[in-house]
């Protein structure tokens, strides 16, 4: 009766001894395998089984089963994934091990199968959710830190390298010393420049002591000034948003507008600063190729971190476009985080 009722299981169960070594093989077993059972019982687990699944047991099971993933092995050489359920008899003391298989390729999966299947995609989530998280919090540490380091060393040397300079004019007579010393003038104050432009990427000074609006203005001009586009800013605001929350929507403005200038082919860029139930809605609007160009192409985390960076705020980000050459083409980026968000907390503060 045992037997009957074992054989006619709608799973894909294969019993294994201690050795590994099938000892009972349901109908669907067969079906799965492309084997008889006399072609499965007696055949080792290797034979069957890329990689055993016995190695997710434990030195103590208990009663729940054990879920893991593997392939099969068919007669003629091709491997299938399979997702695995592994049991042991309580109070057993032969060693048997029950398998109930499920191929991860077809329908009609068993319920725990597909329970297990849920719990793992849920976790495989988090733990890309928290790798997500770990990468944009370690990002601004080092910016700051560079930022700090370029302005406290780097920066204050070639200041004082161009006060030297100046005292060494005055002693100079000669046309052609003065001439070059004029020239490497210049290529000290071209070095402090970009160095004052690196300092103000990783944390903008006028966020700080003037707020996001005007931060926004200078990343803006530095746009026209550097790509030729026509900016516009449209500032809505009736608060300044607190510091960490304007460091999260700055953040995000700018690999918004970097995109404009890395991707879109754009000729105009509008930002718009506004508040929305709650919390800061922020729209950058460019006329160029649409998302579609360069949302498939390499070079796109920025836009996983700017999901990412919203989401763990507690906020959400949307991006859609229109193909240029349609009425109205080009890219618009929204994105909305509440009061108090910041870059290291879910949800308002």
């Amino acid at each position: 009766m045992y037997w009957q009722a074992f054989r006619a299981a709608p799973e894909a169960l294969v019993v294994l001894d201690a050795a590994g070594v099938v000892r009972l093989a349901s109908s669907a077993a067969e079906a799965l395998f492309h084997r008889a059972t006399v072609d499965l019982v007696g055949r080792r687990v290797g034979e069957l089984f890329v990689s055993d699944p016995r190695g997710a047991l434990g030195a103590e099971t208990g009663d729940e089963p054990v879920y893991t993933g593997s392939a099969i092995r068919l007669p003629g050489g091709a491997e299938v994934p399979v997702d695995v359920r592994l049991g042991t008899l309580p109070g057993d003391p032969s060693g048997l091990v029950v398998l109930a298989v499920d191929d991860q390729g077809a329908g009609g999966l068993s319920r725990s199968s597909l329970e297990h299947r849920v719990t793992r995609l849920q976790q495989e989530g988090a733990a890309q959710e928290q790798a997500l998280g770990d990468v944009i919090l370690n990002q601004e540490r080092e910016r700051a830190r560079i930022a700090a380091g370029v302005h406290d060393d780097s920066l204050q040397v070639i200041t004082a390298a161009m006060l030297r300079l100046q005292h060494l004019r005055r002693r100079l007579r000669d046309p052609r010393n003065l001439e070059l010393l004029s020239k490497l003038e210049e290529s000290l104050a071209l070095a402090a420049d970009r160095l004052r432009r690196l300092i103000f990427d990783f944390r903008p000074p006028k966020l700080t002591s003037e707020g996001l609006a005007a931060a926004t203005r200078d990343l803006l001009d530095g746009l026209a000034e550097d790509h030729s586009l026509a900016v516009h800013l449209d500032n809505r605001l009736r608060d300044e948003p607190a510091l960490p929350t304007r460091l999260l929507l700055f953040r995000m403005l700018q690999e918004a507008v970097a995109n404009v200038y890395k991707h879109a082919d754009a000729d105009e860029c509008t930002v718009i600063l506004d508040e929305q139930d709650g919390g800061y809605l922020i729209r950058v609007v460019d006329d160029g190729v649409g998302a579609e160009e360069f949302e498939t192409g390499a070079g796109h985390l920025g836009l996983v971190l700017m999901r990412e960076r919203a989401a763990l705020a507690g906020g959400w980000f949307r991006i859609g476009s229109v193909p240029r050459g349609s009425a109205g083409s080009g890219t618009t980026v929204t994105f909305w985080v509440p009061r108090g968000a910041d870059l290291q907390s879910k949800g308002a503060a």
